[in-house]
């Protein structure tokens, strides 16, 4: 499908610096399906998503629980 986009100037002289011009289009895709679809990321704490967002402050010493 084609279509037209209003880049900005700044943008455009980026990715036809960084990519060249012929593969404007090619690029544009990418990077919008990396956004939208999102990438796949490997965190050190696995396949679990909720662990990531666990930070050192949330961690407890073994002496601060009640057993």
């Amino acid at each position: 499908m084609k279509t037209t986009v209003d880049l900005r100037d700044d943008i455009y002289a980026h990715i036809i610096s960084q990519f060249g011009k012929r593969s404007l289009s090619k690029t544009i895709n990418e990077l919008l399906a990396a956004n939208l679809f999102g990438k796949k990321e490997k965190s050190m704490f696995g396949a679990d998503k909720w662990l990531a967002k666990t930070s050192w402050k949330d961690v407890r010493e073994e002496r601060d629980h009640d057993f």
